[in-house]
């Protein structure tokens, strides 16, 4: 009897059970506050794994019924943190085959702009940033740490916060999410973004009678991939900095290191990215 005391206090039931009764022992439970959880954030190190089943987003094509599935902000665009937060897409940090650790989830420093008027203070939430690209990606190519104030200028003039935003984040008219104390505005036409309409770096001669200009749906990988896993790595933060062709793509480079035909469609179904451009597309600055 004393042995069974003396093993409840030290292991509980269930270890008195598989010692008695010759029971295999049983596994620790989950944690319900990891990555595995419906909305958490995974880290890097506890990346996605390339295995897991895909999401009911990630099975669908169909711009309209993607737009049905995402949440929205204030204006009618997609919010894509809380796409995040709310387990509706699960976008992965790397590439298939790279393990360089990226990003920093996590990191809650979100910081007070000081505007003209308190109406124009301005909130910029790391914390947001964090979920999709690195500190690398902005820094200090495109914002110094403690560099000069950023301007509405700079940003409307596609530099700053434009270098994104208004392109693949949310619009910079969308001024609420940014300017809380001002009122209300009319909801946004395009909630996804734009698509970028690839620039040809020299003609083509009869290829390019045959098919358009490569069309890039930034949504279309961002319900997959974060921003992290590309850039700045693979392709520059500003669009239309890279050239690309297709022979080196065919030895595995730029759109090449996901397009084999195993990881994503092959490169020979060139009618995937050289479609007529629709109303949403926009010229590659």
């Amino acid at each position: 009897m004393s042995i069974l005391v003396a093993a409840v206090l030290m292991g509980g039931c269930s270890t008195v059970a598989a010692v008695l009764l010759d029971l295999p022992e049983q596994p620790e439970p989950a944690s319900q506050s990891g990555p595995e959880s419906r909305g958490a954030l995974a880290g890097p190190a506890d990346a996605v794994p390339e295995e897991r089943a895909p999401l009911p987003i990630e099975l669908l094509t169909d711009r309209d019924s993607i737009i049905e599935l995402l949440p929205k902000d204030v204006a009618g665009g997609v919010d894509w943190v809380a796409a995040i937060r709310e387990g509706v897409i699960e976008p992965r940090w790397n590439r298939p085959g790279d393990t360089t650790v990226r990003g920093l989830p996590g990191f809650a420093f979100d910081i007070s702009l000081k505007g003209p008027d308190q109406m124009f203070d301005a909130r910029f939430p790391h914390s947001a940033h964090v979920e999709w690209v690195g500190c690398q990606s902005c820094h200090e190519e495109i914002f110094e740490y403690g560099g000069e104030p950023i301007t509405m200028e700079a940003v409307n003039a596609g530099e700053a916060c434009g270098r994104c935003h208004g392109l693949v984040a949310f619009a910079v008219s969308t001024c609420v999410r940014c300017h809380g104390g001002l009122p209300a505005y009319e909801p946004i036409e395009e909630p996804l973004g734009r698509d970028l309409i690839m620039a040809r770096a020299e003609a083509a001669g009869a290829m390019d009678d045959a098919y358009p200009a490569a069309r890039f749906p930034h949504w279309s990988h961002r319900i997959r991939y974060r921003c992290t896993a590309c850039h700045p790595s693979t392709f520059a933060m500003r669009a239309g900095t890279d050239t690309l062709a297709m022979a080196p793509m065919r030895e595995g480079t730029a759109c090449g290191s996901c397009h084999d035909g195993a990881a994503a469609f092959g490169l020979v179904e060139c009618r995937r990215c050289h479609t007529e451009p629709t109303s949403d597309a926009s010229e590659e600055p």
